[in-house]
């Protein structure tokens, strides 16, 4: 009886964040002054937007090219071959389902931890595979600066004695493989920085949050991903009445 107590007190705490974290998210999507905060998770529903499309290029036999994420909030999705009907429609939907799913799996699992590194690793997975990512576009110039860099974080951690030591090889590690993202990335930088960035902080908040943390952070997520889905759409809707000589590329 105590163990079904306890379910029940978890439930009804998990309810009330998700309640508190869907009101903060609508507050914040109509506030003007809120922008600058807001930019990030705009940023986040584009990559999951342009994602959306991508992946329903696979599913009905074609193929994901890549995916780029713009400054003003715009996204790009380059695809080859597939269903187009479904594929121009995925984005939308695709936000949506992944609002709606984010939302059932965080409250529905016993450990949402896990709901937040497997999002995590997912996002981190695609924006390598479909952000542009190549080392070919390395030269030798740059390919040496960050092989030297890695080398060196590579023999501090390994040869240090002390944490601290180890911590600053750790450090020169990431370093060099920041970098190396940048020299392989460029030309579409910010998308590996939105893609890898989110999968980063969803992962580390899976790891070492705290229940409370990890739902009410992926139910926020889960909503304005919805929201903005919504909302996108209704602009889509006054797009497409404006005459064919105003009308900007959409979906």
């Amino acid at each position: 009886m105590q163990t079904k107590l306890g379910l029940d007190d978890q439930r009804q705490r998990d309810l009330a964040l998700a309640l508190g974290a869907f009101i903060v998210a609508v507050i914040l999507w109509q506030i003007q002054g809120a922008a600058l905060f807001v930019y990030p998770f705009r940023l986040f529903v584009t990559m999951i937007h342009e994602l959306g499309h991508g992946l329903s290029a696979v599913l009905t036999g074609g193929s994901f090219v890549e995916f780029q994420v713009k400054k003003n909030g715009a996204g790009l999705a380059l695809t080859r071959g597939g269903t187009r009907f479904v594929i121009i429609q995925a984005g939308y939907l695709g936000a949506a389902v992944f609002g709606a799913a984010l939302l059932f799996l965080t409250h529905r699992v016993k450990q949402p931890g896990r709901v937040a590194i497997g999002v995590g690793i997912l996002i981190g997975g695609l924006t390598v595979l479909y952000s542009g990512l190549s080392l070919y576009k390395l030269g030798a110039v740059e390919t040496v600066l960050a092989a030297a860099i890695l080398i060196a974080g590579g023999w501090l951690l390994l040869t240090r004695e002390t944490d601290e030591g180890r911590y600053a090889g750790a450090a020169v590690l990431v370093a060099g493989s920041l970098l190396a993202l940048v020299f392989a990335g460029s030309g579409n930088l910010l998308t590996i920085i939105v893609g890898l960035g989110s999968a980063a902080v969803l992962v580390v908040i899976g790891v070492r949050g705290s229940r409370d943390v990890i739902v009410v952070t992926l139910t926020f997520l889960a909503f304005l991903t919805g929201l903005q889905a919504i909302t996108d759409a209704w602009i889509l809707l006054k797009i497409v009445s404006l005459p064919a000589s105003l009308m900007p590329n959409n979906d």
